[in-house]
């Protein structure tokens, strides 16, 4: 059975292919997830914000 791919693996496939996403929200609406829900799965997983994530990648 294929397992669902993780909210957290789309936003980071999601950052790879458009650079232009300018804040945390718009990623979340274009994944169409919930921003609160995405945000506590990458600080449980990653200990970062999806902020945090988002401003890393521009600075990159």
């Amino acid at each position: 059975m294929k397992e669902k791919e993780s909210a957290v693996a789309r936003l980071f496939r999601l950052l790879e292919s458009d650079r232009s996403l300018s804040d945390f929200p718009a990623a979340c609406r274009r994944l169409r997830v919930l921003p609160g829900e995405l945000n506590e799965s990458l600080l449980r997983e990653l200990g970062l914000s999806g902020e945090e994530i988002i401003l890393r990648q521009c600075v990159e």
